[in-house]
């Protein structure tokens, strides 16, 4: 089963003025980088959360997941050769990334590329102290997608998650373990990624991270609010280097699995932010997280 969500890695045209976004606004500690690419870390153990790779446009490289042990990624990749709509990459094997580590990857239904890994190296960090706005992990992820019911089915099929509930007909929250929701999937005119959250230590933090942001003259695509569905907090912010759209984000549900039921809701003002305090969904914050097509379809990254 996938524990969490690893890392996440972007190709981005201009690793520079990424790297000045990501280590010095959003506060992400530099970890090593490598032959044009950046590798920024949590306040966790994880060897690194991000990965930012010199590329010609902005796209997706990879998405990461974590699970358990080898037997684990061998079973996800005989899940994924036997799906009709599963591709992968190349058979499993050691990572030559930072952390090392035993992983597959493999093309979703969209044609992005996923690992799933076990048995990676910790590294020493500095743990996030009360009151501090750094983020501690990536609590989840959403994706958009063209066809919803697909995307759904070929993550339930292929890596064990479970639908938690529905906005309507056109946003599916899933999950692995008793968090609400550790990915998404919203419909869209094209394959994207919507946004990519991570987490801080409270209400407190979020909102000096929040502050934060604002003070050094980045306003929220939307944002801050609660929202209804999934209960967590939200602050939405665009990489102005690259076009993506971070979260940041706490105090996400917690279900009790055994007696979970999921929902189809309604779309709200009070179900997209239950305080009221964000600016208005409009088409403008829509355009914004829906991106760009994503290059980096059907195309593994080189490294």
């Amino acid at each position: 089963m996938i524990t969490h969500i690893r890392q996440v890695s972007l190709g981005v045209p201009d690793l520079s003025r990424a790297r000045e976004f990501y280590e010095h606004q959003w506060q992400l500690d530099v970890v090593g980088t490598d032959d044009g690419r950046l590798y920024l870390g949590t306040g966790s153990a994880e060897s690194y959360s991000l990965r930012l790779r010199a590329a010609e446009e902005s796209r997706v490289d990879l998405i990461a997941f974590a699970v358990a042990s080898a037997s684990d990624v061998d079973a996800v990749a005989e899940r994924v050769g036997r799906h009709p709509e599963g591709r992968l990459v190349g058979p499993p094997a050691e990572r030559q990334e930072p952390g090392a580590g035993y992983a597959v990857r493999f093309l979703d239904c969209d044609g992005r590329t996923v690992e799933v890994s076990a048995g990676l190296g910790s590294r020493t960090f500095e743990p996030v102290a009360p009151g501090q706005s750094r983020p501690t992990a990536i609590s989840h992820i959403v994706l958009n997608t063209t066809d919803i019911d697909r995307s759904r089915r070929f993550y339930e099929d292929v890596l064990g998650f479970k639908v938690s509930d529905w906005v309507e007909d056109y946003f599916c929250f899933l999950r692995t373990g008793p968090a609400h929701h550790l990915i998404a999937f919203t419909s869209s005119p094209h394959a994207s990624l919507n946004h990519v959250a991570f987490e801080v230590l409270g209400v407190d933090e979020f909102m000096r991270a929040t502050g934060r942001m604002m003070r050094n003259g980045l306003q929220p695509v939307w944002g801050p609010g609660r929202h209804g569905v999934g209960d967590n907090t939200f602050s939405y912010f665009q990489d102005p280097s690259s076009g993506f759209v971070m979260e940041y984000t706490t105090a996400l549900q917690v279900i009790d699995e055994e007696t979970w039921q999921p929902q189809v809701h309604a779309s709200t003002d009070q179900g997209t932010d239950q305080w009221g305090t964000s600016n208005p969904l409009d088409d403008a914050v829509l355009t914004t997280m829906r991106g760009l097509p994503d290059a980096g379809l059907w195309t593994p990254p080189p490294v």
